[in-house]
């Protein structure tokens, strides 16, 4: 099988959040900034760098304000529980085409539908927490008002069960209701690739500017990278400092 020599196996960069990447990548463009005139062989992944942290900057701005796309499991769970609460709101509205008069059940409907829609369902179209927030209370309308044995007596068992199932996973995929392992929005974790990949293109191509016999041009190097040798020292630096203020076996002091 041939080797595959590219930027992403040649260049091992330290685990990091898309947070820490941003924060790596701009202390790289600092550095670069700091130099009277940049290589031109180095401008052009220098300007790569430049475009993929701001992309990045601006997509983990984009979740910080609570936008951007909701992740797959959460958008397919939110379209479950909106089926399940129209199917609801639906079937309620149905008892009223139908003659009072001879259908006491009508008021029935009525009475629940008025406790749980009164307002529509424009709610299904918030925020995603924001949204679920809203069905919650719903939900705890039906549980407190006891609006479930009058559901299921007037023949809407399949519904509330339905609903019911539809909220549970809704909190669940948002890690409201059940603790979820911490993961980047998927635009936020397309950006942070793109800004890796851009990061290990950059400091391969450092890297390959270095001639040994032009020593200028690995002390521009050393400049240009210390950003990512010092991120990758400082877990080392720790330990030393954690070695060096302790005992050292055998000492009379």
């Amino acid at each position: 099988m041939a080797r595959s020599f590219s930027p992403a196996t040649l260049v091992v960069l330290p685990r990091m959040t898309a947070v820490s990447t941003a924060r790596l990548m701009a202390e790289l463009l600092e550095a670069a900034a700091r130099e009277k005139k940049l290589p031109a062989s180095l401008a052009a992944d220098r300007n790569d760098l430049t475009a993929a942290h701001e992309i990045l900057q601006i997509e983990l701005g984009r979740r910080t304000a609570g936008e951007g796309d909701a992740a797959p499991g959460v958008r397919s769970a939110d379209r479950v529980e909106d089926n399940a609460f129209g199917a609801l709101s639906d079937w309620l509205l149905s008892f009223k085409r139908l003659p009072p008069e001879r259908h006491p059940e009508v008021a029935d409907a009525e009475l629940v539908y008025e406790a749980l829609f009164r307002q529509g369902l424009g709610f299904l179209t918030l925020r995603a927490a924001d949204e679920w927030q809203e069905a919650e209370i719903r939900m705890r309308l039906i549980e407190e008002k006891a609006l479930g044995p009058v559901i299921e007596k007037l023949g809407g068992k399949p519904f509330l069960d339905e609903l019911v199932l539809a909220h549970e996973a809704y909190g669940e995929a948002l890690g409201i209701t059940k603790a979820k392992p911490a993961a980047e929005p998927p635009v936020v974790g397309k950006a942070q690739s793109a800004a890796l990949d851009a990061l290990r293109s950059y400091v391969l191509r450092v890297a390959a500017y270095v001639r040994e016999s032009e020593p200028a041009t690995a002390e521009l190097a050393e400049r240009l990278l210390a950003p990512l040798t010092q991120w990758k020292e400082r877990p080392r630096k720790r330990a030393a400092a954690a070695s060096e203020s302790a005992p050292v076996s055998g000492s009379n002091g």
